[in-house]
């Protein structure tokens, strides 16, 4: 069986000083584009030249990040007399963000900063990056703010209601794929709500879309036609052609008044392993829909579990509204707030019940 491979989207480079990772990531021509005053980029209507008047508006919001880790790099000889002591390189890291206040607050991936030092941003507009510092991140969610001092207030982009994002939704990426500075892709919505695991990270509602991004796409935004931003750029899949993964807004800015005081934003939790009825090894005797949510799991002293779900139960609604499968499920609990009452339809031993389920917070993970 073969394993899918799926990777954060940063460009690291071994080097001396982060010159030369930069030096391969110049914009443009060199010559600076105009500086723009501070302003929202407001959603437009759509027409035939949506996409280059959208990118237009939106590419000087958009930022490259590289920053700079110190690891340790044995001979292969050190601890032998004679032979030298393990010896410490520079790594460098290229990713992309976006602005979102014209204070100069910029929304990234924890991946792209996350233990990083020497940090610094490119903006349109200006000749020499900005040293920039993080404010607030989160390992869970994969998600960083920095703050950069400019001299004028900077553009900034806004978020859409990821609540409405339909599949076979538009979408255009932008970012610095390789150090390509505002490399432009365009795509669909492929699908919502999907969850994946990489490393010690578990993502658990992403959008998967078709636009082409790769690494140094991470951090960059994903954006509808009118130029709000969808998602957040974070992996794709080494295996195929056309996968690649966005963090939602509704993570995004749910998580941001916490990640921007410095604080770790709550994540709502219902303590539940689950699976698609349609794709369950064995289901409960006696169920014959192909809908609802097949619990296989839950976390022993986990939200669910206090409230009495059962493994074998299947989850019919979740606050009134049809649930048909596991995506889904996942996407309506990590749009709901921590602390917040729900109500579960559930399905168990031929008897539909009600189970009322107060969401907790995720536990960290952390790395």
């Amino acid at each position: 069986m073969h394993r899918k491979i799926i990777v954060p989207l940063v460009v690291v480079a071994v080097m001396s000083s982060l010159a030369t990772v930069a030096a391969t990531s110049i914009i443009g021509n060199g010559t600076p584009a105009p500086v723009v005053s501070a302003q929202s980029v407001q959603p437009q209507p759509i027409t035939t030249a949506t996409v280059p008047d959208m990118v237009a508006r939106v590419n000087s919001a958009v930022v490259q990040i590289n920053a700079t880790q110190t690891q340790q790099v044995s001979s292969g000889f050190s601890g032998f007399p004679g032979f030298s002591a393990p010896t410490t390189q520079n790594v460098g890291v290229l990713g992309s963000g976006f602005l979102v206040t014209s204070t100069g607050e910029i929304v990234t991936n924890d991946h792209v900063v996350n233990g990083a030092h020497n940090i610094e941003v490119t903006v349109l507009g200006y000749n020499n990056p900005f040293p920039a510092k993080v404010i607030g991140s989160d390992y869970n969610l994969d998600l960083a703010v920095l703050q950069i001092q400019a001299p004028k207030p900077l553009p900034y982009l806004t978020f859409a209601d990821s609540a409405g994002t339909v599949i076979g939704e538009p979408v255009v990426a932008i970012g610095m794929p390789y150090g390509l500075s505002h490399t432009v892709t365009t795509g669909v919505v492929s699908a919502l709500g999907r969850p994946l695991t990489i490393g010690n990270r578990t993502y658990r509602n992403l959008l998967q879309t078709d636009a082409a991004i790769n690494p140094g796409n991470s951090g960059g935004p994903l954006l509808n036609y009118q130029g709000q931003v969808l998602g957040v750029n974070t992996a794709v899949s080494t295996q195929g052609q056309g996968i690649g993964f966005a963090i939602p807004t509704s993570t995004v800015t749910q998580a941001l008044p916490a990640l921007a005081k410095g604080q770790t934003p709550p994540e709502p939790w219902m303590g539940l392993s689950i699976t698609d009825i349609q794709g369950a090894q064995q289901v409960p005797q006696g169920y014959t829909s192909q809908d609802g949510v097949l619990v296989e799991q839950v976390v022993s002293g986990g939200p669910a579990a206090k409230a009495g779900i059962q493994p074998g139960d299947v989850i019919l609604s979740f606050n009134g509204q049809p649930t048909q499968t596991a995506d889904q499920l996942i996407e309506d609990e990590v749009t709901t707030q921590v602390g917040q009452k729900v109500t579960l339809t559930v399905w168990r031993n031929g008897t539909t019940i009600t189970v009322n389920i107060v969401l907790g917070k995720m536990p960290a993970t952390g790395g």
